[in-house]
């Protein structure tokens, strides 16, 4: 196994596991916090054969609409701060001014942390992806709110932008632009 697909692996079960947390932790507490009365059987007609049952239609709507927010809001606020972190770090190594704002702001020590990498935002953002569709497929099915659904797009939308606009970072380093370096 090459090493890239060891560090991806490995970089993928932290997403993994906080979207499927994510979403039981939602659904737990719902049904603790209201004391939604529920069943548990085994189904062998869907994917999953152990299924949690609600006692009606607006229970079921309710309760996994939030769960999906939950699931959705947990990877996106990991990914976006991943992608800020890395855009605020390489400002800073370009820009004396960002260096000079950081220092006010007292976050440099949040800033020198090198952890954020291209890999590791590209797997997030694919959980934060993936997440989003399941939750806009929810959306058209009926089984989730239609404004959570739109939550999820735009939370969606917001990390391809950070992803893409790291991939430029990246890129930056490797092929400078013409107009910062001047070879005459």
């Amino acid at each position: 196994m090459s090493i890239l697909l060891k560090k991806a692996i490995k970089l993928s079960l932290l997403p993994a596991v906080l979207m499927i947390a994510g979403k039981f932790l939602g659904l737990f507490t719902l049904i603790a916090v209201y004391g939604i009365q529920f069943n548990v059987g085994n189904e062998v007609t869907g994917i999953f054969s152990t299924q949690i049952f609600l006692p009606n239609i607006e229970t079921t709507l309710f309760v996994n609409s939030i769960s999906d927010l939950v699931m959705i809001s947990i990877l996106g606020v990991f990914t976006i701060y991943m992608i800020l972190q890395t855009t605020i770090l390489q400002n800073t190594k370009n820009n004396p001014r960002t260096i000079a704002k950081v220092v006010k702001f007292n976050i440099l020590k949040w800033v020198t942390s090198s952890t954020s990498t291209f890999l590791k935002i590209f797997i997030w953002t694919s959980f934060v992806v993936i997440s989003s569709i399941i939750v806009i497929i929810n959306t058209l099915q009926g089984d989730t709110y239609l404004w959570i659904g739109i939550t999820a797009g735009v939370i969606s939308l917001l990390c391809i932008w950070g992803l893409m606009k790291t991939f430029e970072i990246e890129t930056e380093k490797i092929y400078p632009s013409r107009n910062k370096h001047s070879y005459f």
